[in-house]
């Protein structure tokens, strides 16, 4: 019984993933009042060959010191479905300070684990305020993209349109 045990499970083959992490939207989750919510979670869906998607805050320096998963605010307030970036400066030119949402993903894997293949769902909750500047933007999205320790750089993806 044991030998068979063994054989099946030497038959698996582990997933091959990429090194650099691949990210998809899921999902836009609203808590409170569906045209003001109280927070909100994005839920993002990744896959990465290490698993090495999540820091430590100890860990986490340089560009990832406040998070290593972005979500860049773009806003539609004609609602033409042309969606620009939101410029806190208020300057008509670019360069623009727009608004970068940080996250910190948790690690996934505990420290003393070995590295491997690794797909999940990442649920980044955010609160009022990163949700929507201003009550005057209805209809919002945003690029998404993440780290992970090695300092891969993964896909950008979009959200859906959010309305509010």
């Amino acid at each position: 019984m044991i030998l068979v045990g063994i054989f099946f499970y030497s038959c698996v083959k582990k997933p091959k993933y990429s090194s650099i992490p691949v990210i998809k939207y899921q999902d836009f989750l609203r808590y409170g009042k569906y045209s003001d919510p109280d927070s909100v979670e994005v839920a993002i869906a990744f896959e990465d060959e290490e698993g090495d998607v999540g820091f430590e805050a100890s860990e986490a320096t340089g560009i990832v010191k406040d998070g290593n998963l972005f979500l860049v605010y773009y806003y539609d307030s004609a609602n033409t479905n042309y969606f620009a970036a939101w410029d806190g400066t208020n300057n008509p030119m670019p360069p623009f300070d727009t608004l970068k949402i940080q996250y910190r993903v948790p690690p996934v894997l505990a420290q003393n684990e070995i590295s491997q293949p690794m797909k999940g769902i990442i649920y980044a909750k955010l609160k009022r305020i990163s949700i929507r500047p201003t009550s005057a933007h209805k209809t919002i999205k945003y690029k998404i993209y993440m780290y992970d320790k090695a300092m891969h750089k993964s896909n950008i993806v979009a959200s859906d349109r959010i309305s509010f």
